[in-house]
């Protein structure tokens, strides 16, 4: 009687075989394909902290730059050198042209 039993679970598992080592496949390329998709989540994640960090460095290098470029800030670095803005209005050259076309 348990031969039977166990030859007919055999007789079962020999007939299912095909479908026993598709399921096993079709589970391995899950797994993989889980690894896989969490490796990119990570990536993603990476170079979304990256950009962050490139960002606030713009808007910091961005914020000096109008700092320093307002005209009081040009002002004080050029009378330190010795520049000074000037005194009276340009005024505006023109050449008399002798020579008539």
């Amino acid at each position: 009687m348990k031969s039977e039993k166990s030859n007919s679970w055999l007789k079962f598992l020999l007939r299912n075989l095909s479908l026993i080592v598709f399921l096993a496949v079709l589970a391995l390329v899950y797994i993989s394909n889980v690894h896989v998709a969490e490796r990119k989540q990570l990536k993603i994640e990476e170079k979304k902290r990256e950009v962050q960090k490139i960002k606030w460095e713009y808007m910091s290098v961005e914020k000096d730059m109008l700092l320093n470029s307002s005209p009081s800030e040009m002002e004080k670095k050029t009378s330190e050198i010795g520049l000074q803005p000037p005194s009276s209005i340009p005024s505006k050259l023109t050449l008399k042209n002798d020579v008539e076309k």
